[in-house]
């Protein structure tokens, strides 16, 4: 497995609206910006996942492309790829692109920076 399916794994992953995944993925101090939403801490984006959770929402699916991966620095990864998602209360996905900064920790790839861009 390239480290590019390995990362992709770990995103596919954290798409599935998980709470816990998204805890122990990200990086405590790491930073997330949505479109409509702006910048959050971890700790707004694990709220808002158990929010939607308990509202019954969760992504029913997603399908990636254009997926590729930088290497920034020993141990940092940026990644970028284009996501087609439909959260299961709505009938069409939605298209964003994505970009995760990605750093080994203790042995383990893990999230310290993300941002989604709407497409018009």
């Amino acid at each position: 497995m390239t480290l590019l399916d390995e990362l992709l794994v770990i995103e596919r992953q954290l798409w599935r609206s998980d709470a816990d995944v998204y805890a122990a993925t990200y990086l405590p101090e790491a930073v997330l910006i949505f479109p409509g939403i702006g910048r959050i801490d971890l700790d707004a984006a694990v709220e808002a996942i158990r929010g939607e959770n308990a509202a019954g929402r969760h992504w029913a699916e997603v399908a990636f492309s254009a997926e590729t991966a930088l290497e920034v620095a020993a141990g940092t990864r940026l990644l970028a790829y284009h996501a087609d998602a439909r959260w299961n209360d709505q009938p069409t996905a939605e298209a964003v692109d994505c970009l995760a900064v990605y750093v080994k920790r203790e042995e383990r790839w893990r999230v310290a920076a993300h941002q989604q861009t709407g497409n018009t």
